[in-house]
């Protein structure tokens, strides 16, 4: 019998974090044949300041722009809001129990999702990596859970998994480019995506880096399943 095929669910806080985390993974996976779903939780509201409103930015241009990148080169991935407000998450029963939903209606069988030491990065971040694990327990079909590099670096993030995005980290950077509302966050630069793609790799496959491969790196969760016997 042919294993059943892998559903990947990037569950994140805001409607650029999953082409900062993981956009060159999620395309790997595509490759490969799995069905991927980014679950964005918030509308990024609150990720538009002041000064953006004043040069005319929206919260519609927050949630075209996860469209636009999720889209990029007709990539297939699809894309779940599910419009929480940004800025003040909890791991609560709400949404704990709202991303518990869409894992098991979408049959997740790996979950990627924020560190679990992401607290200085953004306080949202740390809240949705709670809530999705937590929701991730109960859900009988998701096997693995990957835990991205936080966007500001943090010394207690310790990757085990790299995934090669060498010829894809151009895509990123134009997927990133997508979100013209957040223009200027050094975090989304060009610059800024090529530096963190090449240290990933030092920590790692320093052979592989100085080669000039680059990488997106993460930490790992396995659930494992113990499968009787006669069910096998």
């Amino acid at each position: 019998m042919a294993p059943p095929r892998e559903h990947v669910v990037a569950v994140v806080a805001h409607p650029d974090d999953a082409e900062l985390m993981c956009y060159g993974t999620l395309h790997r996976y595509l490759e490969h044949g799995a069905t991927v779903t980014v679950v964005v939780v918030t509308t990024g509201v609150n990720g538009v300041s002041l000064a953006d409103r004043n040069r005319g930015v929206s919260l519609s241009d927050r949630e075209r722009e996860a469209e636009s990148a999720a889209s990029y080169e007709g990539s297939g991935i699809d894309l779940l809001p599910l419009g929480f407000t940004d800025g003040a998450l909890v791991p609560d029963r709400q949404l704990v129990s709202s991303i518990e939903a869409e894992l098991v209606r979408l049959g997740c069988t790996v979950l990627i999702t924020h560190s679990l030491h992401a607290g200085p990065d953004h306080q949202d971040h740390l809240a949705v990596a709670q809530a999705a694990v937590n929701a991730a327990t109960r859900v009988a079909t998701c096997t693995t859970i990957l835990h991205g590099q936080p966007h500001a670096p943090r010394g207690d993030f310790h990757p085990t998994v790299l995934v090669d995005i060498t010829d894809l980290l151009p895509d990123k950077v134009k997927a990133l480019a997508e979100h013209q509302s957040q223009a200027g966050r050094w975090y989304l630069s060009e610059d800024f995506t090529h530096h963190r793609a090449a240290e990933a790799g030092w920590s790692l496959a320093p052979v592989q880096a100085a080669a000039g491969r680059r990488f997106e790196a993460f930490e790992t969760s396995l659930i494992t399943l113990l499968v009787p016997e006669g069910d096998r």
